[in-house]
């Protein structure tokens, strides 16, 4: 492995990088100035904010908690009550642990009270519907707005920056296609890839034939940098090591949306020859933490404010409270998103002040595997049903390759509704392959737990046996020695 996080050295098999920095940097300018997007600016002002004293870190993250409370008592109907009920202001919370006494945030509440949740005053074509998926619980439904997705954005150019990525180098982006992206003509699809600086490669159709594909465009390709969903990255990395196939160095991987298991990281850093950075986010709250070059796990002080709760159980890990400190649209204030972990009162000599973490259960999706071979990323499934009318819980497990079963818990709204997303949904999944599918729907009461008291929305008994065979084989060849 190389020793410097910036070396140029590339191995062969790939051509010449296309589109260097200049050049690179000159199509993201005029992107982002066309997008009318903040995030190359917000980026010059978060980029050192790490490295800050440990005192300016603590009275900055105050400082914008403060704000963010004011504007919270103000203009948010769900928090105007919540002081006066508690009958103090948002100017009375001088400590964290004043902040510690304020009522935790759970999906139920957001669910219950989701339209007072939302800042007074937004015109409704500024807010931007989200909806939570993986395993941690029920969908819900909440919102945000562009500032708030510029702000992200900035967030992973910042965990970019610590590989020695510079803005304009492409980046290899493994992240769920929506449905205007599928829809566009290739040539469209490719000039905005190129502009934007992040090639998008579909994890909801990477099977052995697309990553045939995939390896060919990459090729050509020239990033720098990876960034996507764990098992996705992964199995492409094993994918070019079956195929004896010899890729350029990347400055670095970062992986997030998931667990990262260690053979997934040794099988990453073999192929890319790089350092690899995990990420935590989720949908509702963004940009949580991320791994510095020795490995451990900041939290992003000047995005979120971390805490932990009371675990339910004597022995069980205490489960995260996240404020965001950027979603003005829809504050997350003291929200229980459900993954469990500690902050740790330690220091890292890797220069960053900001404080650690270490993240005991978090989410977990599933690939599955069809009749034909193709493998698909289990958030295609969960897409399918996000935060949809009449549905209070869902489960798709696959149980053969030829076989699924949707388990749903019907909920609040219309039941015609409800089977027209059923509906819609099973002729989504017929239509990845062409060969004999059954695709099963049963109404229950409830879906159990995992054993660790978590929900999971994808089930792949095929998909989990192909993961454990390429874990063994992983860690077989890395026992004999093998390698790129």
């Amino acid at each position: 492995m190389r020793s410097d996080a910036t070396g140029e050295n590339a191995k062969g098999g790939d051509s010449g990088r296309r589109g260097g920095p200049l050049v690179g940097r000159l199509l993201l300018g005029v992107t982002h100035r066309l997008r009318r997007s903040r995030s190359l600016s917000l980026l010059g002002e978060i980029e050192r904010a790490p490295f800050a004293a440990p005192e300016e870190v603590r009275a900055d993250q105050f400082r914008r908690l403060s704000a963010l409370l004011a504007h919270a008592e103000a203009r948010v109907p769900y928090y105007r009550e919540m002081f006066r009920a508690l009958r103090i202001t948002s100017r009375d919370v001088r400590t964290l642990a004043d902040f510690a006494r304020l009522p935790v945030l759970t999906k139920d509440i957001i669910r219950e009270r989701e339209r007072d949740l939302v800042c007074e005053g937004l015109a409704p074509e500024a807010l931007i519907k989200g909806a939570s998926g993986g395993s941690t619980g029920v969908p819900l439904r909440f919102y945000y707005d562009q500032s708030y997705l510029d702000a992200s954005e900035a967030a992973t150019f910042r965990n970019l920056r610590q590989s020695g990525w510079r803005p304009g180098e492409m980046v290899g982006f493994f992240w769920g296609f929506n449905d205007q992206t599928s829809r566009m003509p290739r040539w469209q699809f490719e000039l905005r890839q190129q502009a934007r600086r992040m090639y998008q490669f579909n994890p909801f159709r990477s099977g052995p034939e697309e990553m045939d594909a995939w390896l060919r465009r990459w090729r050509t390709l020239g990033a720098r940098a990876v960034f996507g969903y764990a098992s996705t990255v992964a199995r492409f990395a094993e994918h070019v090591e079956a195929r004896g196939a010899r890729v350029a160095p990347l400055r670095g991987v970062f992986t997030t949306g998931e667990k990262l298991y260690p053979q997934q990281r040794d099988v990453l850093a073999r192929v890319f020859d790089c350092k690899v950075f995990d990420c935590y986010g989720s949908s509702e709250v963004r940009n949580i933490a991320s791994e510095c070059a020795r490995g451990r796990m900041h939290v992003n002080a000047d995005f979120v404010v971390l805490e932990t709760d009371a675990p339910a159980q004597p022995d069980a890990p205490p489960p995260f409270l996240l404020t965001s400190l950027w979603n003005y649209a829809m504050p997350f204030i003291r929200y229980r998103n459900e993954d469990c972990g500690s902050v740790l009162e330690a220091a890292c000599d890797c220069g960053s002040n900001f404080p650690l973490m270490h993240l005991d259960i978090a989410r977990v999706n599933d690939n599955f595997l069809l009749p034909d071979g193709k493998v698909v990323h289990g958030l295609f499934f969960t897409y399918l049903m996000y935060g949809s009318e009449g549905i209070a819980n869902f489960q798709f497990h696959q149980t053969a390759a030829d076989a699924i079963t949707l388990w749903v818990v019907p909920g609040y709204g219309s039941a015609a509704a409800r089977e027209s997303v059923v509906r819609a949904a099973v002729e989504k999944i017929k239509a990845l392959t062409d060969a004999p599918l059954e695709v099963e729907v049963r109404e229950v009461a409830e879906i159990p737990l995992t054993a660790a008291g978590k929900h999971r929305y994808t089930r792949s008994d095929v998909g989990a046996a192909m993961t454990e065979t390429a874990a063994a084989a992983t860690e077989a060849a890395a026992r004999a020695g093998g390698g790129v």
